[in-house]
């Protein structure tokens, strides 16, 4: 069965969407802790702040799209906002300049995020809400690949001094009108051909205690996983290059785009549970990586937090998909519930890694995801 014209559609606007994000995202932590000679610990603060405004509004957008069965005009907002607030990056002149213009650019997503998820469902095949989203993250994740790319060979040829990262940050701009194009003259909005919601308000239960559990383990594991920002300055610390960074973007988007659509498979099969453990086991292994002082090292950890990340974000969004009704209220509740838990994760990496060293932090995330792994495990028969 072919996948629907729209969803590959969404999957274009957020390949060139994240083309111009992934441009700056290796250079931000970069910019905020080496060219603004800003803190470690500012490092987290920005993170946190940023990642506050991406998640906890998600609801927002999640509610309007029930409320009024629409979906495209939120994506079109939302995508605007963060497409106009890339170039803006590059007139920051404090940790705090930058965790306002980063945040502006995360109200954007924050916007998008649940109508987007509500409209992949509403366009996939029925019984095939695995291969739509992973076939969207696929694209999402291999524009990510290209920025990062993009952002590597820019740096190389031009340099790494603070004028020609600001320049980089304009240039963002490009793709992101790409992405507008498109959703504007391509995308349908599909909400109201494809409600579902009960006519009876005594069927209002929208969140099942097994999604419940399923949000509440991948909100401990996101409070804990070490955010990328701080792997890039990691790596920077062991030996890397600021002109290679990018290139561990690029690595941790084709190990994603290699994972996602297999994975995708599975879920469709409703492999919830086993998926979201091996999401762990590679969570657990990619920290254990990072505590070893090498290149080599921070490579290997790089490619088990790609096979994390996707792993546990496409379970929980699956999961919502074919088991809720009011599914703008799921996604809302769970972007809003990691907005806190990685928030106040970035916060306390940043000063752990500030008041003591890295492996301080990093052992300490450690642990907490395998705790988070021991719990899924022992309650795996309820999921």
């Amino acid at each position: 069965m072919k996948t629907p014209k729209n969803i590959w559609a969404l999957g274009w606007v957020s390949f060139f969407t994240d083309m111009a994000m992934a441009m700056l995202k290796p250079l931000i932590p970069i910019y905020v802790v080496y060219v603004l000679n800003q803190g470690i610990d500012q490092l987290g603060y920005v993170l946190a702040v940023t990642t506050f405004v991406s998640y906890a509004l998600r609801w927002l957008g999640g509610w309007l799209s029930d409320r009024f069965q629409v979906t495209k005009p939120l994506l079109v907002v939302g995508y605007g906002i963060s497409t106009f607030a890339n170039p803006l990056f590059a007139i920051a002149q404090t940790w705090v300049g930058v965790a306002a213009v980063s945040s502006l650019e995360r109200l954007g997503k924050a916007l998008r995020a649940a109508p987007k998820d509500v409209l992949i469902a509403a366009s996939a095949n029925q019984s095939k809400e695995g291969r739509a989203f992973s076939v969207h993250k696929t694209l999402d994740i291999a524009g990510e690949a290209l920025g990062g790319l993009i952002a590597f060979l820019l740096l190389t040829w031009l340099g790494s001094s603070a004028e020609w990262i600001q320049q980089i940050f304009y240039w963002s701009l490009f793709p992101g009108l790409v992405a507008l194009f498109i959703l504007v003259f391509v995308v349908e909005d599909k909400a109201k051909q494809h409600s579902s919601a009960p006519k009876n308000t005594n069927e209002y239960q929208p969140l099942s205690t097994d999604i419940k559990l399923m949000l509440g383990l991948y909100f401990i594991a996101s409070f804990f996983m070490i955010n990328e920002s701080f792997v890039l300055i990691r790596a920077h610390d062991v030996g890397f290059h600021i002109e290679w960074l990018p290139l561990l973007v690029l690595l941790g988007g084709l190990i994603q785009t290699f994972v996602a659509l297999p994975i995708g498979k599975q879920l469709d099969n409703l492999d919830f549970n086993r998926i979201f453990i091996i999401g762990l086991v590679m969570g657990v292994i990619s920290l254990l990586l990072m505590l070893v002082p090498s290149i080599s090292a921070i490579l290997a950890a790089v490619i088990f937090q790609g096979v994390f990340s996707i792993a546990l974000l496409n379970s929980i969004r699956v999961k919502i998909a074919k088991s809720t009704v009011y599914k703008g209220y799921a996604y809302g509740v769970f972007y809003a519930g990691t907005a806190i838990a990685t928030a106040l994760g970035a916060v306390l990496t940043g000063w752990i890694w500030k008041a003591f060293d890295a492996n301080s932090a990093i052992l300490l995330a450690m642990t907490g995801t395998l705790v988070t792994l021991l719990i899924l495990i022992w309650q795996s028969k309820r999921l």
